[in-house]
């Protein structure tokens, strides 16, 4: 259904945002929705995305916070709790609505760099064709406070990391997502169109919804950019580290969902794409082979060292000969022996 009027070069911020009535963190939300307003464009709105939160003053709360915005803040609520991906989901419809060509995704504990609206905006501008946009991430602490770079958790260590290695631009970069990074951008340094962001809905799980969303949004054959300068302050508190690894049960339970989440979005990239014809079924089981040792050697180095030898068993199985091309000798020696012949 085309928008009510059109906006074709603002921006909607989706900020997807779950309430257990703590005053922590109420007061990540105050701060994040602070850097919108201290955006050096004005060309944007914001969605704020009830996930169906338990507290029972959080209508109340959010209700307080629209009204004392400067900038236009529209809230909406879920009808369950069922993640952020249907939360962004929802406020993509509404920007969609309200006209919105361009979507920055933010979540609720993370801040937008002032400059965030008019780089996005110059960038999606200066090429018709553009569809996905990243920006890089600043580490901060609950304080605001930068992080050091040695301190942080594995998995966000590679992150910080790989933000230096070249950065992916132009079409059919999800072989490289998949084989060579673990993640080139988190939810909440993610800008895309809009039309892109309704093809591809983010998958109704719990965790590494964006990373699973990210492979299909580069497997659809869309276009893609960095936009440098305006990094992201992305909030990974002191104590605790990454509250999704705390959410989901600890480091296992949260690389357990990470393997099968992300796997079932790359599967389906691999499949559009050979639908397309960019690549051919035999090109698409490498990639996935070389995906499956990538995430196996992550997730061990992450703390899920046996979740980590069953992707590369994985791998094997499902495509020896490129296994045993890209596998390390000590990988290929710690598969299971082959059974005796009866």
């Amino acid at each position: 259904m085309p928008p009510a009027t059109t906006r074709p070069d603002t921006v909607g911020f989706v900020i997807p945002y779950f309430d257990d009535g703590s005053a922590w963190r109420r007061d990540c939300l105050r701060l994040t929705l602070a850097s919108l307003e201290r955006q050096t464009d004005p060309a944007w709105s914001a969605y704020l995305v009830d996930d169906a939160s338990p507290a029972p003053d959080t209508a109340e709360f959010l209700a307080g916070l629209a009204s004392s915005q400067s900038g236009s803040l529209t809230v909406l609520r879920a009808p369950r709790n069922a993640g952020a991906g249907q939360a962004r989901n929802l406020g993509i419809e509404a920007a969609h609505r309200d006209g919105h060509a361009l979507l920055a995704y933010l979540d609720a504990d993370d801040l937008a760099h002032p400059d965030r609206v008019a780089a996005v905006r110059a960038a999606f501008a200066a090429d018709p064709e553009l569809d996905f946009a990243y920006n890089d991430v600043a580490f901060i602490d609950e304080h605001g406070a930068p992080w050091d770079p040695e301190r942080l958790l594995p998995g966000l260590r590679m992150l910080d990391e790989q933000q230096r290695l070249p950065k992916l631009r132009g079409r059919e970069r999800w072989r490289e997502q998949a084989v060579e990074r673990d993640n080139i951008a988190i939810p909440s340094a993610m800008n895309v169109r809009t039309d892109l962001a309704l093809r591809v809905p983010f998958p109704e799980v719990p965790f590494c919804e964006d990373v699973a969303t990210l492979f299909r949004y580069l497997g659809s054959g869309a276009r893609i950019d960095h936009v440098p300068g305006v990094p992201t302050g992305y909030r990974v508190p002191l104590e605790g580290g990454s509250s999704s690894r705390k959410q989901s049960g600890g480091v296992d339970a949260f690389n357990r969902m990470r393997c099968r989440n992300e796997r079932a979005g790359l599967e389906e990239a691999i499949a559009t794409a050979v639908r397309r014809g960019a690549v051919d079924e035999r090109t698409g089981r490498e990639v996935l082979c070389r995906y499956l040792i990538r995430i196996g050697r992550t997730v061990s180095a992450d703390g899920s060292p046996e979740l980590g030898r069953s992707q590369l068993r994985q791998a094997h199985a499902l495509d020896p000969e490129t296994f045993a091309a890209h596998a390390t000798a000590a990988e290929r020696a710690d598969l299971p022996a082959p059974s005796a012949a009866r």
